[in-house]
């Protein structure tokens, strides 16, 4: 697989700097300080100009806080001004009271919107699977609702992971290499120097001319450079974002738990079976427990043949605990039927086939009835010039053992499975309290079209992921604001001076009393009934200390 020169990202980076200048961050309490209104024909005497002062005032006493005219907008609505920021959930309930106005047909806040946040990596601008609209999952609007949260964890079993990446720096858990030894001290298929322990580096999985179709390595006939394929996988789930740094990941912030399953020419089922259980938390003989188990298991990995017994009692096993929320699996590259393919045709998985950069079906992905939506995998046509309509992702310059970290496009439903292990995590950091029942729901009611006839919901499931309408739907609903009190009836402007508290202060108030959440504010100040109260009040007070 290509990877792009020292030259390629720089030049990136240089394009992308206006973007990094110009991305803002939407707060986490959204607020305005502005009200739409619209009034009833009735009420709007000056169909040009701005609301006349008095129905200001009348308004405020309705919205219980000081509102002031701005201007007209087409269409003929208002936006007026409140004293300051609000929190909108505030400003909701300030429009279901000025709506009970006779005089007003609709109120709702004047929202402020804001870019919708992007990576500003050097070379996200290559990613075209988060953001294009045609072939991506539409990230930057779900990012606009979470980045993700360290609380949950993505567990990536594959062939380990480069730890020093500086793209995973910081993201990774402590995982485990379940590759055992070929015999005792025997160790050709893990290529690391022993069986398993702790470390799940990728030592690289590498198959030379010498060791291709010979034992152990009968099922890989020709040789093969190392394929990066953890780190690769990882790097789509979870790299870090806005780090000056290479990509961007789809769930910034959430933790990878690598579980090295894959070593040279592969790895086998009964090492599988294990890492999934013990990737959801439960025990393994003569492994450690798992400190951090995980929500997620991706499994972008397969063979031809059925679910096995041993197999389907895993997987039954890790979601039955219920911490597991999605087991996510790639349906194939065969371009055949996935029912045929493991652990894609097993029960209870999400598996992803995988379109191109048109949304279109990628002609390697497999297809069929249990596939349950798609993903973005990319594709290398026969005459293309570039990688770039892959799925570019962290790599590794050693074509056998590790050398310098580096970036590549590869394609394949290994790539889309990820894209939607990434997507679940974002939903599972927006609402944790989602079952796994849920998560495929939402998942399925909210992806995006097939733009054509390449796929189809008997083909490839329900559609194509959609990262922002999925994580929108997982998000919990705000809570309700706080009941909208009865507006007390108006009271009646009396020229008599209200009875003093005894030991009150005299603050000089009068008027209109504004209450706005519970907190009284003199909004509209009547200065010379004011100045009439106070002298009756003062009057009053002289009378009462002469009779004292």
């Amino acid at each position: 697989m290509p990877h792009l020169t020292a030259a390629a990202r720089a030049g990136v980076a240089a394009a992308l700097f206006f973007i990094g200048l110009h991305a803002a961050a939407q707060p986490r309490t959204p607020m305005t300080d502005r009200l739409i209104v619209r009034l009833a024909d009735w009420a709007d005497a000056d169909r040009v100009q701005p609301m006349h002062a008095d129905r200001a005032r009348g308004l405020s006493i309705a919205a219980r806080s000081r509102l002031e005219p701005y201007r007209r907008m087409s269409g003929g609505a208002q936006v007026v001004r409140l004293t300051h920021d609000m929190p909108v959930a505030e400003v909701e309930a300030m429009a279901a009271r000025l709506m009970r106005d006779p005089a007003v047909a609709h109120a709702e806040p004047d929202r402020r919107k804001f870019p919708l946040r992007a990576a500003t990596d050097p070379l996200y601008a290559n990613q075209w699977n988060l953001f294009e609209p045609a072939g991506g999952i539409n990230a930057p609007a779900a990012w606009d609702i979470t980045i993700g949260s360290p609380a949950v964890v993505v567990a990536v079993l594959d062939t380990g992971v480069r730890p020093d990446n500086a793209d995973l720096a910081g993201r990774l858990a402590a995982g485990y290499d379940f590759v055992r030894e070929d015999a005792p001290g025997l160790a050709l298929t893990a290529n690391d120097g022993d069986g398993r322990d702790a470390d799940a580096a990728d030592p690289g999985d590498w198959v030379s001319a010498a060791e291709a179709g010979q034992p152990p390595f009968g099922g890989c006939p020709q040789a093969a450079s190392s394929s990066w394929h953890g780190t690769h996988t990882a790097g789509i789930i979870a790299a870090s974002a806005n780090n000056a740094y290479g990509i961007a990941g789809i769930a910034w912030a959430v933790r990878v738990l690598p579980a090295r399953v894959l070593g040279k020419c592969g790895g086998y089922t009964s090492d599988i079976i294990d890492a999934i259980r013990w990737s959801a938390g439960l025990a393994v003989p003569g492994v450690p427990a798992n400190a951090s188990p995980a929500q997620v298991l991706n499994l972008s990995l397969g063979a031809p043949g059925a679910c096995s017994v041993e197999e389907q009692r895993a997987l039954d096993d890790a979601l039955a605990i219920g911490r597991v929320k999605a087991i996510v699996t790639a349906a194939g590259n065969e371009a055949g039927d996935s029912a045929q393919t493991t652990p894609a045709n097993c029960r209870g998985v999400l598996t992803v086939t995988a379109t191109d950069r048109s949304g279109s079906r990628a002609p390697y992905a497999s297809f069929g009835a249990n596939v349950a939506l798609a993903a973005p995998g990319g594709w290398f046509a026969a005459d293309a010039t570039s990688g770039a309509s892959g799925i570019l992702s962290l790599f590794n310059t050693g074509r056998t053992t590790p050398a310098a970290d580096t970036f590549a496009f590869a394609a394949g439903t290994s790539e889309a499975a990820a894209h939607v292990s990434g997507v679940v995590a974002l939903m599972l950091s927006a609402n944790p309290g989602l079952a796994a029942a849920d998560v495929r729901r939402i998942l399925q009611t909210t992806a995006r079209a097939f733009p054509n006839a390449t796929c189809s919901r008997s083909l490839c499931g329900a559609g194509i992921v959609d990262a922002a309408a999925a994580v929108a739907a997982a998000a919990p609903p705000p809570a309700p604001a706080a009941p909208v009190q009865s507006d007390p009836a108006p009271m009646p402007v009396s020229m008599t001076a209200p009875a003093a508290t005894p030991g009150a202060v005299d603050s000089g108030g009068g008027g209109c009393t504004i209450a706005r959440d519970g907190a009284p504010e003199a909004a509209l100040p009547l200065l010379a009934l004011w100045a009439f109260a106070s002298i009756l009040a003062r009057r009053w007070r002289e009378r009462r200390t002469r009779r004292a």
